[in-house]
């Protein structure tokens, strides 16, 4: 009698959906069950996270590039600007606002001021420190950019106001647990 071969299970001929097999999370969900006795969900959230991250900077990226001639860390800068109360930040405070390095801020101070975006001048009692100002021309372009932005969905195809609203509450304990609280009040 003939001994039947068991066929190995694979995510392509495991029991899901066809729009099951396309989602990358449940490939590494179906592996990671198939080799590993612990919970999967923790790995699959960082994934998650990450690769929306990518896909979103991605659209950002494109949008702001090819409508504005700028990158998503100098809108994000201008942004910063005009939504603080005066329109005039320190560039350390500007750097821990968008979690780069106050290199990656001073090049894009150097972009921004080149194309009359934000003015910069030493700080009147810290000789260290550096201001910056957002301009009129500044604000414009950053209305505008915000405007196409918002017609990509800020990078969250088919997020809804209320799930944005559910996904910025289920976000905020965990970066203020990894440490994302401003002390500089």
């Amino acid at each position: 009698m003939a001994q039947k071969v068991a066929k190995k299970r694979t995510a392509r001929n495991a029991e899901m959906t066809d729009v099951e097999k396309l989602d990358p999370m449940q490939w590494i969900k179906f592996y990671w069950q198939q080799q590993a006795d612990d919970d999967p969900y923790p790995f699959l959230a960082m994934s998650s996270v990450l690769r929306l991250h990518q896909l979103m900077t991605s659209v950002l990226e494109q949008t702001l590039k090819k409508g504005f001639e700028m990158s998503l860390t100098d809108y994000l800068m201008l942004k910063t600007l005009q939504l603080s109360d005066t329109g005039t930040r320190l560039l350390s405070r500007v750097a821990w606002h968008l979690l780069v390095h106050a290199t990656t801020v001073t090049i894009a101070t150097d972009r921004l001021e080149a194309r009359g975006l934000l003015t910069r001048q030493a700080h009147p009692k810290d000789r260290r420190a550096t201001l910056v100002t957002i301009t009129d021309e500044g604000r414009a372009l950053v209305d505008e950019a915000t405007a196409a932005l918002s017609e990509v969905d800020f990078g969250l195809p088919g997020l809804t106001r209320d799930q944005a609203e559910a996904l910025v509450e289920i976000v905020a304990p965990i970066r203020k647990e990894a440490g994302d609280l401003d002390r500089a009040h």
